[in-house]
């Protein structure tokens, strides 16, 4: 998988701070809130305001319209044909088949928590591709290891009590 140069990445990233913000904006209109368990779950990810939370059930995620930001998504392995749940801003899209990985969910409620404590939504969308611009692994990225490892954690400890 190759990395995004340095000029593309400067050129896509408006552009995914654009679909980003979009996307939340469609989320926080027609989504629903949050219900207990989740609440409870985005307050132990780190969310301060869970109550601003949407959350929007699909069939699938769509890549973004623009072929070169769909490229590169794809590429990054950000959002491919697999991906099963995304959270930025105070939007949460899942889609149906994964509604009860619990796992999954804290993972992306943590990203909520990363985008609130950046500052905002670009702001984190730059953070965030800038940490993933040129890893070859999903897996590797400061801001996704952290989501992975916190829910982790929230998921084995509750498992251990």
């Amino acid at each position: 998988m190759a990395a995004v140069d340095q000029e593309t990445f400067q050129h896509l990233l408006p552009l995914a701070y654009e679909w980003a913000r979009t996307q939340e904006e469609f989320v926080l209109a027609h989504g629903n809130p949050l219900g207990m368990s989740h609440a409870w779950d985005a307050h132990l990810a780190g969310v301060q305001d869970f109550a601003r939370i949407r959350v929007l059930v699909v069939d699938r995620i769509s890549l973004p319209e623009n072929p070169k930001l769909a490229d590169a998504a794809r590429r990054l392995r950000i959002i491919t044909e697999d991906t099963r749940c995304m959270g930025f801003g105070h939007a949460l899209i899942v889609r149906g088949d994964a509604w009860n990985d619990r796992e999954l969910i804290l993972h992306n409620l943590v990203h909520i928590a990363q985008c609130e404590r950046s500052g905002g939504l670009e702001q984190w969308v730059s953070d965030y591709l800038g940490d993933r611009a040129n890893c070859a692994n999903f897996t590797i990225g400061s801001l996704e290891e952290e989501a992975r490892r916190i829910a982790q954690n929230i998921c084995s400890t509750d498992v251990a009590a």
